[in-house]
């Protein structure tokens, strides 16, 4: 018998623990049920009609309170206790009534025990949050071939949701597999329910809005809804309708031709995958023309606002410069101004270092099939920090280099109720700007300039001026860098 917690962290913990135990909630967390100071209301569905407007609200025969059969591991005298009756698939259905931050708490933890010699050898569970409308936000979080005899601790990332006024239900599948229970009588504990803190005490930015461009849809892969063009390509429309888009934005995708079709898989990179979600994504390249488009978003009361996403080629050959320089073109419109682009500061694909013939002489190997999270801050048009925005729209199209798969939009910043967006940070401006000859940099630790593609041109660190004598006339994006902060700015070259 183990002494010990094991923890599952999924869909990007982000490599941060807690400050306590697991079985212990602090000040900065929001416990839900320990079953000795606080015990929700548990049943075995959640509605009583199709329609989800009549709750059920009679408690479940088959739980109830009982000794923690393993006090020491859990620190806690009680847990509750599920028997499965024998051909029956049953559910647990904890409801609760409190507002939860997911940029303050962004941790769902459950903990289970199932009883030795009353339950598979290994125990699989899945957990799911779902809002006052019956809406699952937290899905998929799972864990298999969890032990008999010893408490399992399942912890789920749901940071990147977007917080609502009231969460009241946390779903809980035991076994999902098995859709009828095959031994009579399983038996279970459940303990420790609730959303906990980082141990840093952090907090992360507030969610506008996160895509995750949905879960695995067969008609949709296999071209068969009416309007789709073929096998995952489709008019945005006709994904909204299959619920391809679960973030709650209209998203529409508009073509350069008079086709308005998007591709779109239902189902994740592969084994290669490395994005904090492995299921749908979006598809660019440059036969594909158009715009992922979300239209104006209130974003009053927001400010630092930063739009992130996992970017991958998935791209078999060649192996090119094309790889590396994959990219969308990023253009935001403020308060219905005119768009404009924004850029990023991040790396994007870089290349391995290894080498291969495929037969005409030896090439760079990329990091394709790889995706790399990117950060994109939403600047005004001269790459200054952005003020007083109360509406954003955002238009992501095809810019450079191979195809390539954008997965989890995630747009996000700082939120005061009671404040607009103001700056908050350091303006970055070039000067002079336009420029012929120099621009000053006294006062940063590094700057580079970059062409529109991202290709580096200029690099300096710890000078008071950069020469830009020999750069051809247009607009590139200069970097400056200052105790680690990255501020980004538009130069014109004249």
């Amino acid at each position: 018998m183990k002494k010990t917690i094991f923890t599952l962290s999924l869909m990007c913990i982000m490599g941060v623990g807690y400050a306590q135990t697991a079985s212990t909630f602090g000040a900065k967390d929001v416990l839900i049920s320990d079953f000795e100071t606080k015990t929700p209301i548990i049943t075995d569905s959640l509605w009583v009609d199709s329609l989800k407007t009549t709750p059920v609200t009679t408690p479940s025969p088959f739980v109830s309170i009982a000794d923690n059969p393993l006090p020491l591991e859990n620190e806690s005298a009680k847990a509750l206790k599920f028997i499965r009756p024998k051909g029956v698939y049953k559910t647990i259905n904890f409801r609760f009534d409190k507002n939860i931050n997911f940029s303050e708490t962004p941790y769902l933890q459950v903990q289970i025990y199932p009883v030795l010699g009353k339950s598979p050898v290994k125990t699989s569970i899945n957990v799911s949050l779902v809002n006052d409308k019956g809406e699952v936000i937290g899905a998929g979080g799972s864990k298999g071939g969890i032990a008999q005899d010893e408490w399992t601790t399942v912890s789920i990332f749901v940071g990147k949701q977007k917080s609502s006024p009231k969460y009241n239900s946390i779903i809980i599948y035991i076994n999902p597999e098995d859709s009828l229970s095959k031994l009579g009588g399983t038996e279970y504990y459940i303990d420790q329910i609730g959303f906990k803190a980082p141990a840093d005490g952090s907090v992360l930015p507030a969610t506008v809005f996160y895509e995750t461009f949905g879960q695995y849809n067969q008609k949709w892969q296999d071209g068969k809804l009416d309007g789709m063009w073929k096998a995952e390509k489709g008019k945005s429309d006709i994904f909204t309708s299959i619920k391809g888009f679960d973030s709650g934005i209209p998203f529409k995708f508009m073509n350069a031709d008079t086709m308005a079709v998007m591709e779109a898989r239902t189902w994740g990179m592969g084994a290669k995958y490395e994005g904090p979600s492995n299921n749908g994504r979006f598809g660019l390249s440059n036969g594909l023309k158009g715009a992922l488009m979300t239209g104006n978003i209130d974003v009053t009361g927001y400010s630092d606002l930063k739009l992130s996403f996992g970017l991958g080629t998935q791209t078999w050959w060649p192996y090119d410069g094309a790889i590396a320089n994959a990219r969308p073109k990023i253009e935001v419109s403020i308060n219905g101004g005119a768009f404009y682009e924004i850029f990023s500061a991040s790396n994007f694909l870089q290349a391995t270092g290894e080498k291969v013939d495929k037969g005409w002489g030896l090439m760079n190997v990329y990091e394709d099939q790889i995706f790399t999270l990117v950060d994109y801050p939403i600047t005004a048009e001269d790459g200054s920090a952005l003020t007083a925005a109360k509406t954003i729209a955002i238009n992501i199209s095809y810019k450079a280099g191979s195809a390539f798969w954008i997965d989890d939009l995630w747009f996000a910043g700082k939120y005061s109720p009671t404040a607009l967006n103001t700056a908050k940070q350091e303006t970055f401006n070039v000067y002079p700007n336009p420029a012929s000859k120099y621009i000053i940099t006294k006062g940063y630790d590094k700057v580079s300039i970059t062409d529109l593609n991202g290709r580096l041109l200029k690099e300096v660190e710890n000078v008071e001026q950069l020469d830009i004598s020999d750069l051809n006339n247009g607009i590139y994006i200069v970097k400056a860098t200052k105790a680690g902060q990255v501020k980004v700015a538009k130069l014109v070259k004249k």
